[in-house]
Parts: C-alpha cells; structure tokens; sequence
C-alpha cells in the first residue's frame, strides 16, 4: 500500500474523531500537559477553521486546530491553539514542521482575532501517532535538530541578543576595534544636534585609519552621512576631518568646492550647463587619480554611473 493510500485509510477516521466537540474534549483532558490544562476551560473548545501546512503536507496531515478559553481570563476570549498531528509514518525533521505550524497559527491569529493585541497566543502540538515503528523513533524536541544543540540552547528560536545603539557609550563604542566606524556612525546619524556629535566621529574616523579600515569602508561612512543629514550639518564634521585626518583632505575639500559650485550654479541659464558638466568631471578625474570610492565620487559630483565608466575609460 502506498503512502497516499494509507494517508486515505488513516486520516479519515482521526479526523471523524477528533472534530467530534465531546471526543476532542477527553482527548485534550487525557492529553495535554497538566500544567497547560489546569489553566484552559476545556468546556470552551471550538475547532478553528482554515489551514496552517504546506500546500503540498495538505493531503497527508489532520490539520485540527482548537481553540480554548483562559481560566483565569473568563472576561475575554483568549485564544489557546491546540494543533493535532495525525502521523502513521514518522518524520525526522517533525519538530521543524510543526514550528512552521506554530508560526502559521500565531499570524492567522494575528492578521484575524489579535488586531487589537501584539500578545501572541499560545500554540500547543500535539502529534497524534499511529506508526509501524515502535516506539516513535525520532526526536520530538528541536533542539535534538541542533548539530550543537549545546549552544541552541543558550540561544533558543524566538530569542535574539540585542546590540542597542540608544544607550551604548561613545566610550564603549570606542573600545569596538574595527566595528568602532560602523557603530558611532550609525548611533549619532538620527542626533538632533549633529555638530554635537562631530568631536567623536573625528575621533572614530582617525582611529580606524591608524588601525588599518579600508578606506572604502571610511568613505563609506561619509557617504552614509551625506545622503542623512543636510549638506550643512555636515560641513563642521568635513572640516574637522581635512584638518586632522591628512589622506582624506582633498576628497572633504573637493565634496565642499562642489557644494559651492552648486550654490553658484543655482538659477543659472540652461546655455551654461555644458560648462557645469565640464567642471563635475574635472572634479571626478581628480578624485578618480587620488582613488577614492566611485560611490562617494556619483555623490559628490553628481555624474551618472554610465558617465563615470566613460570618464575612467578616458583615463587609461
């Protein structure tokens, strides 16, 4: 007998059964944990509607779902979801399955019955098995799914390690090493009074020079800047760094001769625009030679990629 064909000898009569309200009832009373059936009404039940699985596990799962209500929260419906498995083979990778179901269940509650609530509710499997191999061979805990589950379980799913910028020090981000750029960055981008923030990005700036960064990274950081914050607010963080941090002089300096030439070139008749353009690709050139970044070069002169490729063309 195949699979399939087994699927339609088993399945019927689990289904039968178990949508039967009084049968689900002292299944749930035999079945679930005490510590979880202490605390639902099992009076309440209902069978949610709607599938969880796979288009392509539809045929070879039961796919019940229940709902109860709290004990302790008479007041309101809280919803409990009980999922039942029916299994006549067992699967090794099972414990994954059923977290896709889990996953499945809390969004169509979510996107349904929660839109007034971010709680999530609480999903209960329960894998109803009737296989040839006994007993059930495989593990039924996910963890056992781990290559190190040793390690999975200082760090379990649904639970993330939290890097919050808000309300780490500049002197903590300092200590950072080679992720210093990056972090101070990131955390001062959205500060209110960006000149306040100048000092320690100097800092940071010429720490990750001395240290070895990539360039590109470095100038990575000032494109960061220009595309966030008005050309203004950044002035005061160029300036510092053409004072202090000798290499990149001649790309902060040739960033504000072009933000000048953009102020002079404001309301401009259309006849001067080839002059314009002359003047963005001898800037281009120059910062091409010195090496620095094509991106930071598109932001500071304004020339398309397409342009930029035919001017390094030119070049060789």
């Amino acid at each position: 007998m195949t699979e399939k064909e087994k699927i339609k000898k088993h399945d019927p009569f689990v289904r039968k059964n178990l949508t039967n309200l009084e049968i689900a009832a002292d299944f749930l009373d035999i079945h679930l944990p005490i510590e979880i059936k202490s605390k639902c009404d099992l009076s309440s039940i209902m069978i949610e509607q709607g599938s969880y699985v796979d288009g392509d596990l539809k045929r070879s799962c039961s796919d019940i779902v229940y709902g109860l209500k709290l004990l302790d929260k008479l007041d309101e419906w809280v919803y409990v979801y009980v999922m039942v498995e029916h299994q006549s083979s067992a699967k090794e990778l099972m414990p994954l399955r059923i977290l896709r179901y889990q996953v499945r269940i809390i969004d169509h509650h979510l996107n349904n019955k929660g839109k007034n609530s971010k709680k999530l509710p609480l999903v209960i499997p329960l894998v109803f098995y009737n296989g040839i191999k006994s007993p059930y061979p495989y593990p039924y805990d996910i963890a056992e799914l781990f290559e190190c589950k040793e390690l999975y379980a200082k760090i379990p799913l649904g639970v993330f390690r939290l890097i919050d910028l808000t309300v780490m020090s500049d002197d903590e981000i300092s200590q950072h090493k080679k992720v210093a750029l990056l972090e101070g960055f990131a955390k001062h981008i959205h500060q209110r009074d960006f000149s306040a923030a100048c000092k320690f990005l100097l800092e940071i700036v010429k720490m990750a020079d001395s240290i070895g960064l990539g360039r590109e990274l470095i100038t990575s950081a000032f494109t960061y800047v220009m595309d966030a914050r008005d050309e203004e607010e950044v002035k005061p963080l160029f300036t510092e760094i053409a004072n202090n941090v000798p290499y990149y002089e001649e790309f902060v300096m040739s960033y504000a001769e072009t933000l000048k030439q953009k102020g002079r070139q404001e309301g401009l008749q259309e006849g001067r625009q080839e002059g314009k353009q002359e003047e963005r690709r001898e800037i281009a050139q120059q910062l091409l030679e010195s090496g620095i970044d094509e991106v930071i070069i598109e932001k500071v002169t304004h020339l398309t990629k397409k342009q930029l490729r035919e001017l390094k063309k030119s070049l060789h």
